[in-house]
Order: structure tokens, then sequence, then C-alpha cells
């Protein structure tokens, strides 16, 4: 037996479910003669009856029938599900997306809003989630290894990469509860030309700067720092060991280090660090695409 074309399926199903060649005729758009030429044909490729008529343009169905419609229909069904398919992901709406965050983007409640909203209106697209530093997430994008990252806005992007600003917060000063500016309600960045800091790293490849050179050049002083790492709890950590002070992002005081107190600068402008969405410019995915026009709606005024 050859293989049956879809379409004689279609036909074969539309005079089933009508018991009548003129209503099928009528429902299919197509002329009563041509479809009782291709129901014999389907017939024919069978080698089995599948209708009898009753009359001219009744029919009924042979137990053959009977059972070949249940099957026509399920494939019927089957190839609707696989068109959808196709086109769901054409759009993106099927697949996968491997995002890069840093733990602020999660602190800020940014993450949970954005991806969040995200996922609640695709369910169906899987996205993993890797915990990794800017320049990590730059290199995985590169790599393609990442499909889009929540990073520190860089000063710039590499020449294949693009991003935007989707959330800005203020930074504090975090010390030790100890510390003689504790008392202080604000802080003048000035006043800290003489502390020793402990911060994040420079990353210079891409623009990326430690918090604590952001505070300097307010103040007009180089920073002194004495511990550095990626991590910001890890950071927090040597605050409350008493290491120095530290520059950190606003949401952090939802983190309780204890010994460590948080006190708002008092610059102006104020002080801000910011958290931007990155991709690459062209080879995205098609569920990546669909991430990025969606993030684009919540991108900031440079």
């Amino acid at each position: 037996m050859s293989d049956i074309e879809t379409r004689l399926f279609r036909y074969f199903v539309a005079v089933a479910e009508e018991l009548h060649f003129a209503r099928a005729s009528l429902r299919l758009g197509i002329s009563g003669p041509t479809l009782s030429q291709q129901i014999k044909k389907l017939e024919d490729q069978l080698g089995v009856r599948l209708l009898g008529r009753k009359g001219n343009t009744r029919v009924e169905l042979t137990e053959a029938g009977l059972r070949f419609l249940e099957r026509a229909q399920q494939v019927l069904r089957q190839v609707e599900e696989a068109k959808l398919v196709a086109q769901q992901a054409a759009r993106g709406e099927l697949g996968s997306i491997d995002i890069g965050f840093m733990p602020a983007a999660t602190w800020s409640g940014i993450l949970q809003k954005l991806v969040g909203e995200f996922r609640r209106a695709n369910p169906a697209i899987e996205i993993t989630m890797h915990r990794l530093t800017p320049m990590a997430q730059i290199a995985g994008i590169l790599q393609n290894n990442l499909d889009v990252g929540f990073t520190r806005s860089p000063d710039k992007y590499p020449a294949a990469l693009d991003g935007f600003d989707i959330y800005r917060q203020p930074m504090v000063l975090a010390l030790p509860q100890k510390h003689r500016l504790a008392r202080l309600k604000k802080i003048d960045p000035a006043i800290l030309k003489d502390e020793i800091f402990v911060n994040t790293g420079p990353e210079l490849d891409v623009g990326f700067w430690g918090h604590s050179e952001a505070v300097a050049g307010i103040g007009k002083f180089t920073p002194r720092v004495a511990k550095r790492d990626h991590d910001l709890v890890t950071v927090m950590t040597y605050v409350a060991l008493g290491y120095g002070v530290a520059a950190v992002p606003r949401s952090m005081c939802n983190v309780t280090v204890p010994t460590v107190v948080y006190r708002e600068f008092a610059a102006n402008p104020p002080l801000v660090t910011s958290i931007a969405y990155v991709h690459r410019r062209n080879e995205m995915s098609p569920s990546a695409k669909l991430l990025t026009k969606y993030m684009a709606r919540h991108a900031l005024p440079r």
C-alpha cells in the first residue's frame, strides 16, 4: 500500500461525520464528484470498502469504515498538533533558554518579577539559571554557553553583544556596627578617603568597575582595597570581620549579616548601580529572541 495523503483522511472524516456527500462537499469546499473520486482513491489504496451508499448522497460506514474513522481522526489531530508545535517553536514559544545571573538580580527582586512573568506567559519554555560573575556571563554568551545574562552594566559591550539596563538602585555603605562612622545617618564619600575598602572584582576587560571606585570617584580619592571577591556575601563577611567598609547595592540591606550596618551616601547625583540584560546581537534562538523582545519593554532610559 502506498503512503496515504493527509487530505484523504480529511475527506473521509468529513464524509463519515456528515454521513452525507453533499454536506461533506460543502464543508470541504470541493465538488461532489471530486469528493467521490477521492474517497474511491482512498478505498483503493487501503484495499477495503469504507462507505456504503444509501441513495444518491447519503452514506453509512462499514465495519472497516468505523474502525478507520477513529484512527483517521487521531491522525488529523496529531497533524494539527505537529503543526502547532512547529509554529510555536518558530515563534520561540517552545524551547529552552540558559540565563546567567548574579545574586544582586535576585536580591533586588527584578529577576523574580521579569523572568517570573515571562515564564508564566510561556510555560512551554524550559529556563535554566546559572549563577555567574559578570565576566563569566559575558564569556558564556559569546561562547554560546548562555543565551542571555543579568549582570552589572558594563561601560561598553563587546562587538557581538548588546544590552540595556533593566534596574537601577542606590548604593549604600556597609560597615562594622562598631565603626566610628556607624553613628552617622548619611555618609559623605569624601570622608572615606582614609578608609580601607572591601570590593568586588574590577573585571576591567569590558568596563566593569568595583563599587568602591565609584565612591572614590565622587570623593576624589584613590581607594585602598584590602580584599576583593566576586561574591557580595563574601564581601559582607569580610566587612563583618573588620577588614574594611564596602559600597554595595541597597538590596543588600535585605541580607542580614550580624555586626554589619548600612548607611546611605550623601551624594548628588546619587550613587547608583545598574543591572543590565545582556544578549547576542545576532544568532539568538527563537526563544531567546522572544525573551529579549519581552525584556526590551522593560528597558530603562539610557
